[in-house]
C-alpha cells in the first residue's frame, strides 16, 4: 500500500531527524500517513501489550527504520491537497485539548483519534483514484452524510476503507470498529453502541466519540459560513463529554493557536492564510421561512420568546429544532441572549441525568465532582434535548426541584440553591399527547408552563424547499445552479415528500454536486 504523503511534512522530517533528534516525536505525527505507518510499524509484532506513545515509538523503532519508512514514499500531495492536512491536524490538535479538559485518555492516543477522520480519506483516495476529486468537499460535509454519499457513488466508504487498514494495535481497531457502528448505513446511531461502563472498550468508545466531535471542530473552523458544525461541535461536546460551551469555544481557540504554530514549523504559514482568514467569523443563527403561514407562526414564537416564556419545539427528525432553539437565544430580543447557553440530552437513564442535571459531591464513590448543568444554567437558558423520552422517575425530581427552587447534588446532604431558568424544551412528539396517554408528567409540564411550537416538516411548506435549497448551495459552495434548472429536477424538489426533512435535501444536493465533478 503506498498510502500519500505530504511534501511539505515529509520535507521538514528528513531535517528533523538529521539534525533535530529530540524533535522527532513531537513532529513525525503530523502527517497523518506517517503516524499511521509508525503505529502499525511498531505495533505488528507485539503480543500482550500496544504502544500508542509517540515517544516510545521513536526509541523503540530507531531512527534508521523511521528514516526508510519515510524514504519508502513515493506518493505525495500537492499544495492543492493542503485543505486534508488543515482538517486532520486540526481535528487531531482538538482532539487533544478535548482529553485535557475532561477524560483520562493518553493525549496522543486523543491525537490519532482526531486523525481517524482524515486518514479514512487517504485510505479511499488510495483504493479510489477519482476519490481525490471529491475529498476537499467531503471534508465539509458530517460523517453520517459522508458515508451515505461514499455508500451511494463507490458502494463503500471511508469508515469500511479504514477498517480494511488499521489492524493493529487493537485500540484504533475497536474504535474504528465503534465508528462503523456508529454511522452504519450513513444514520448516526449512539444509545445502542455504548459499552458497559468499566469495559476493556471504553476507551475506544470514548476514542470513536472523540474522531467524530473534532472534526465537527475542525469543520467550524474551516468553514465558518457553515453554521451547523460550530453548533454540532458545542452541542455534541456536552454530550459527549459534559464540556460547557465556554470550554468548547475556548478549545476551538487554542487549537487555531496551535495550528498556526504548527503551519509556522513547517514553514507553510503563507500557503494556508487562504483557509484561515475566515475562522472566527462565526455566523449569525437564523431561522426563517418564505410558508406566509409557517412566518406568521415563527414570527409569534419570536415574540414570545422576548417576554422571557419557556418553549416547547416539536417536529420530525431533521427539521431544525436544534438550530430554532439557537436562533431563539441568539435573537436581538431575547433577554437572555447575552446569558449562558446550555444543552442537554434528556434520552439517557435517570441516574446519568441526575448527575448530569444536578451534579456530584467531590470524591462520592471515587468520582469527579460536578456543579450540575442546572446550577450552570442559573440566569441563561437551558436546552434540554429529547425532552419528550426524559424517563418517569426523573421527571419527578426534576419538577421537585424546579418548584422548590433547590436541590441537592448526588452524595451531598447540603442543597444547593437555584433560581431563574428559562427552558427550551425539544423533542419529537407533542407532549401534550403522550400526558393524554400518561406516558408523561402533566404537573411537570404544567410547572413549566411552555409555549407549544411545532416545526412542520418540508412536505408542508413546500414554498421553503427551494429557499432552503439556495441557502444550501450558499453555504457549501455548490456549483450546480444550472442542474436545478432542469425541468425534472424542478419536478422532484416539487413533489418528493423528504421523509428525513433536510437531511434528504441536503444529501440530494451533494449527490448532485459530486456527480457533476466527477464527469469532468
Amino acid at each position: 500500500m503506498s498510502l500519500p504523503v505530504f511534501k511539505h511534512t515529509i520535507s521538514k522530517f528528513k531535517t528533523v531527524i538529521d539534525e533535530e533528534l529530540d524533535k522527532s516525536p513531537f513532529i513525525l505525527k503530523y502527517d497523518p500517513a506517517i503516524a499511521f505507518l509508525l503505529i502499525r510499524e511498531v505495533n505488528k509484532n507485539l503480543v500482550s501489550k500496544e504502544i500508542t506513545n509517540f515517544s516510545q515509538i521513536v526509541n523503540y523503532l530507531g531512527i534508521q527504520r523511521i528514516k526508510n519508512i519515510i524514504l519508502e514514499r513515493d506518493l505525495f500531495l500537492e499544495e492543492e491537497d493542503l485543505q486534508i492536512w488543515i482538517y486532520g491536524v486540526l481535528s487531531a490538535e482538538i482532539s487533544s485539548l478535548i482529553v485535557e479538559k475532561s477524560t483520562n485518555i493518553h493525549r496522543d492516543e486523543a491525537f490519532f483519534a482526531g486523525l481517524i477522520p482524515c486518514l479514512s480519506l487517504l485510505f479511499m483516495m488510495n483504493e479510489f483514484p477519482k476519490y481525490r476529486r471529491i475529498i476537499n468537499f467531503l471534508i465539509k460535509l458530517p460523517l453520517e452524510d459522508r458515508v451515505f454519499i461514499e455508500n451511494t457513488i463507490f458502494g463503500t466508504n471511508n469508515i469500511e476503507s479504514a477498517q480494511r487498514n488499521i489492524l493493529t494495535p487493537p485500540i484504533y481497531r475497536n474504535t474504528i470498529n465503534f465508528l462503523n457502528k456508529i454511522f452504519n448505513k450513513g444514520q448516526k446511531i449512539i444509545k445502542d453502541v455504548k459499552p458497559l461502563k468499566g469495559s476493556e472498550l471504553q476507551i475506544s468508545y470514548e476514542l470513536a466519540l472523540l474522531s467524530d466531535l473534532s472534526a465537527y471542530g475542525a469543520q467550524a473552523l474551516m468553514f465558518p459560513s457553515v453554521v451547523d458544525n460550530r453548533e454540532l461541535f458545542l452541542e455534541l461536546s456536552k454530550r459527549y463529554f459534559s464540556i460547557k460551551e465556554s470550554d468548547s469555544i475556548d478549545i476551538l481557540q487554542n487549537a487555531m493557536d496551535r495550528f498556526i504554530g504548527i503551519c509556522k514549523t513547517f514553514d507553510i504559514i503563507d500557503e494556508i492564510k487562504f483557509s484561515t482568514e475566515d475562522f472566527y467569523q462565526f455566523k449569525k443563527f437564523q431561522f426563517k421561512s418564505k410558508s406566509p403561514v409557517f412566518s406568521k407562526m415563527l414570527e409569534e414564537l419570536f415574540k414570545e420568546n422576548a417576554k422571557d416564556r419557556n418553549i416547547y419545539i416539536y417536529g420530525e427528525t431533521a427539521v431544525g429544532k436544534r438550530l430554532l432553539a439557537a436562533a431563539l437565544h441568539h435573537d436581538d430580543e431575547n433577554p437572555r441572549k447575552d446569558k449562558p447557553f446550555l444543552m442537554i440530552f434528556a434520552d439517557v437513564d435517570s441516574e446519568s441525568l441526575e448527575e448530569e442535571f444536578f451534579g456530584i459531591k467531590e470524591g462520592f464513590k471515587g468520582k469527579k465532582g460536578k456543579k450540575g448543568i442546572l446550577k450552570s444554567a442559573e440566569g441563561g437558558t437551558l436546552v434540554i434535548k429529547e425532552f419528550d423520552s426524559m424517563p418517569l422517575d426523573f421527571q419527578i425530581k426534576l419538577e421537585k426541584a424546579i418548584r422548590d427552587k433547590i436541590f441537592y447534588r448526588v452524595g451531598e446532604i447540603n442543597p444547593t440553591e437555584i433560581n431563574d431558568i428559562k427552558f427550551i424544551l425539544i423533542g419529537r412528539e407533542d407532549i401534550r399527547t403522550k400526558i393524554a396517554k400518561e406516558e408523561f408528567s402533566q404537573s411537570l409540564i404544567k410547572l413549566l408552563n411552555p409555549v407549544f411550537f411545532k416545526i412542520l416538516p418540508l412536505r408542508e411548506r413546500k414554498e421553503d424547499i427551494f429557499y432552503i435549497a439556495d441557502e444550501i448551495i450558499r453555504k457549501y459552495r455548490l456549483q450546480i445552479e444550472k442542474e436545478l434548472e432542469d425541468p425534472v429536477m424542478i419536478e422532484k424538489l416539487k413533489t418528493d415528500s423528504f421523509p428525513n426533512n433536510l437531511r434528504d435535501l441536503k444529501r440530494l444536493l451533494f449527490i448532485l454536486h459530486i456527480d457533476k465533478i466527477l464527469k469532468f
